[in-house]
């Protein structure tokens, strides 16, 4: 008998857990017009500058180039290290020094109204919905470090740096 009691009690707190607001957010791609670039001003060769901070992006993430208004070939998923390394190459056979965002430059990207992925496709056309590199450290630095997931916009600095992801590539303004 008492187990019945504790499985009915259970199920019931289940249900009540259960009754809360759960309204998804729709999918960026069905919410921003096409040709709406929001704050960006992009270029043809590849780049976008955010008037509202300043900061130029590299519009394809890495391992893509930009060309004929999209990003071409295969985005690269990398551990956090070979990232970096890679943002070191780009600069010196582009001749402008690149990095890995920090937190707050990917945040300033999230379109909160939406999801899947949460950055504006007008302006980083192949962007995937997962976990991007950024150049903060996590909290414990040698063996984590920071990334934002494009589906929600949540950041977690809780990602083992040997874990391949994409990233995507600002210019270094310093």
């Amino acid at each position: 008998m008492k187990v019945k009691v504790a499985l009915g009690l259970a199920t019931t707190c289940l249900l009540l857990a259960g009754c809360g607001d759960y309204r998804t957010k729709e999918k960026c791609g069905d919410v921003i017009k096409s040709g709406d670039k929001g704050s960006f001003v992009t270029d043809p060769s590849g780049l976008a500058r955010d008037s509202s901070t300043g900061t130029i992006w590299y519009r394809c993430p890495g391992g893509q180039t930009f060309s004929n208004f999209r990003c071409k070939g295969e985005t690269l998923f990398l551990s956090w290290d070979d990232a970096t390394a890679y943002a070191v190459e780009f600069s010196e056979k582009s001749g402008v020094k690149w990095r890995l965002p920090t937190n707050d430059e990917m945040k300033s990207i999230v379109e909160s109204s939406c999801i899947a992925p949460v950055i504006n496709h007008n302006v980083f056309p192949a962007t995937e919905v997962t976990n991007h590199w950024t150049s903060s450290d996590g909290w414990h630095q040698k063996t984590f470090k920071c990334a934002l997931n494009t589906y929600n916009g949540s950041l977690s600095c809780r990602q083992a740096r040997v874990i391949e992801q994409p990233f995507m590539l600002v210019q270094d303004r310093g």
